[in-house]
């Protein structure tokens, strides 16, 4: 069965569309090599994070693995630190020792140093002054702060997981809350964020601050402090021309749009910002709700205030007066052009300077637009292959067990699919209106080159590159390739044109007018009904694949 499939999608040959970079400037060989598709694998180990939520990507363990080992001057000495004491002169003495709960350091024949809240870059200085209390000369001290304490402290509110976490009193804040999971982001708050001591507040944290400015409060923690996240107070959606799509929350339930915009970072097209919000008005029965939309220039947005619910979308209402189009292939005209806004394929096509060689019978015009709606389409199409193989249903164990092998190889068929990128060509018929075809920004038009080979592919013994003869058929082109696999009349038999359009021409194997130079014979095996009970489904998708793709899948 298996082996029967994998004949059957290899059979499946790719429809060539040029690929102006590289195949109008190959060799006749390379031209006659078929392209493989292989998903490519990723060398990268750090997970891509994507987010719906502004700030959400700040907690993805990046905070978690490293804890503070050393501690800056400014740091304040705090109850269970360990300090280095050193004295030497009038008194030999060296000793490890733990502030003690009275924020205390003993040391014999000096007694109790007070130590407590002294700033670390001060502590040598206030430990010296004290024993100079007792040796009025001729005693030198060195103080160093080995390690702040560790200390314990509760995560609570709306984290992922709430609990009782370790660590330094020197640690930040960001350190412990991605200990805890990161904070919820259907409900949690960015902004809202409390460290609390004996149910006392003692800061109040915005991480919006550090997000765009880096400004992160410094704080000590001790034993039994709660990190409190609270819930979010608005949030308002922004989308269009900014470098951040997504829900972004507000400080209390309102902000300036101003510095909303500043945050998630306008692009350098964007004019206009319109803002839809839902609104209520007071009548005399009762209230009324309804939806307000306002627009602003974007220059103009310094006093406009943001209420939670609200929708932005940055737009640009500039209109472009011309666009560019990539000209490639056979020609000796320059590789972009710049025409006015509305120009057609014809205006382009006038002043493109041809060669001796360009085939201008079979120009190629590429769509980015086209290549993602094929995307879309191919998705969708696979989407719907997927459910069947999984949802399909089996009468005995017999049929479960060929079933199951025919579902495993059928999935990761689909899996390789899905990775497959559209090329976009918009196919140019016979006798089509140039000046009918109005360009877009981004479309790329090729010239390809003329060819005197026939190229067929597929089920024959030696797919090749055969030089045209007028006096030969398509029957005879596929004689020349060493003939077919199996009996010629369980093959397809298309011939695609130098144009990218294709036709059937089963019933016309000895008809001399059906192949000209330049075309590509593809034989193509038709799928045994009986081998597997997804041909159609399958089928229909390689030829979609075929058409807006031009690959071909590796198993």
């Amino acid at each position: 069965m298996i082996k029967k499939l994998v004949t059957l999608l290899s059979a499946f040959f790719v429809i060539f569309t040029v690929n102006a970079s590289v195949t109008l400037q190959q060799s006749e060989t390379a031209e006659n090599q078929l392209s493989i598709y292989e998903p490519e694998k990723s060398t990268s180990t750090r997970p891509i994070i994507t987010s719906d939520l502004y700030g959400d990507w700040l907690f993805h363990g990046g905070f978690k693995q490293t804890s503070f080992s050393a501690v800056n001057p400014n740091y304040l000495i705090s109850q269970g630190d360990n300090l280095l004491i050193q004295l030497w002169g009038g008194i030999d003495y060296q000793a490890e020792i733990k502030v003690d709960p009275q924020g205390n350091v003993y040391i014999p024949k000096v007694g109790p140093i007070k130590v407590l809240g002294v700033a670390n870059e001060q502590l040598n200085k206030v430990v010296l002054q004290s024993i100079k209390r007792v040796y009025k000369a001729n005693v030198k001290a060195y103080v160093s702060l080995l390690s702040s304490q560790k200390v314990k402290v509760f995560l609570s509110g709306l984290v992922n997981v709430p609990g009782i976490y370790e660590g330094q009193s020197a640690d930040s804040i960001l350190r412990f809350i991605d200990l805890a999971g990161g904070i919820r982001k259907d409900i949690g708050s960015y902004r809202n964020i409390q460290v609390k001591r004996n149910n006392q507040i003692k800061n109040n944290i915005d991480l919006y601050k550090f997000l765009q400015k880096g400004d992160m409060p410094v704080i000590q923690l001790q034993d039994g402090d709660v990190i409190f996240v609270g819930s979010s107070k608005g949030q308002v959606s922004i989308e269009g021309d900014v470098g951040f799509e997504g829900r972004y929350e507000l400080k209390d339930n309102k902000e300036s749009l101003e510095d909303i915009l500043a945050a998630v970072v306008n692009k350098e097209k964007a004019t206009h910002v319109t803002i839809i919000e839902p609104s209520v008005r007071t009548l005399s029965k009762g209230s009324e709700s309804k939806i307000a939309v306002q627009q602003y220039p974007i220059n103009n947005i310094a006093d406009v205030i943001i209420k939670g619910g609200a929708v932005i979308k940055v737009s640009s209402q500039l209109r472009a007066n011309s666009i560019s189009i990539e000209l490639m292939g056979e020609h000796n005209s320059a590789f972009e052009l710049v025409v006015p806004w509305g120009s057609s394929l014809n205006d382009v096509l006038a002043q493109i300077e041809f060669t001796k060689l360009s085939n201008k019978k079979a120009i190629q015009l590429f769509r980015p637009s086209v290549g993602e709606r094929q995307k879309d389409m191919l998705q969708a199409s696979l989407t719907a292959l997927e459910q069947s193989v999984l949802t399909a249903r089996s009468n005995t164990n017999e049929a479960a067990q060929l079933r199951a092998t025919e579902a495993s190889t059928i999935l990761q068929w689909i899996e390789k699919a899905k990775k497959v990128i559209p090329k976009g060509q918009v196919i140019l018929s016979e006798g089509y209106n140039a000046n009918e075809i109005i360009l877009q920004q981004g479309d790329r038009v090729v010239v390809p080159i003329k060819r005197n080979l026939i190229m067929v592919h597929g089920e024959v013994l030696f797919p090749t590159a055969i030089a045209y003869e007028n006096n030969m058929n398509v029957e005879d082109f596929i004689a020349q390739s060493g003939g077919v696999l199996s009996d010629i009349d369980d093959l397809n038999i298309l011939i695609m044109k130098p144009n990218g359009s294709f036709i059937d021409v089963n019933d016309e194997l000895t008809n001399k007018k059906k192949i000209s130079p330049g075309d590509e014979i593809f034989v193509l095996a038709k799928p045994d009904a009986k081998s597997f009970q997804l041909t159609k489904d399958l089928t229909q998708i390689m030829y979609q694949i075929a058409v807006s793709a031009a690959v071909i899948l590796a198993l």
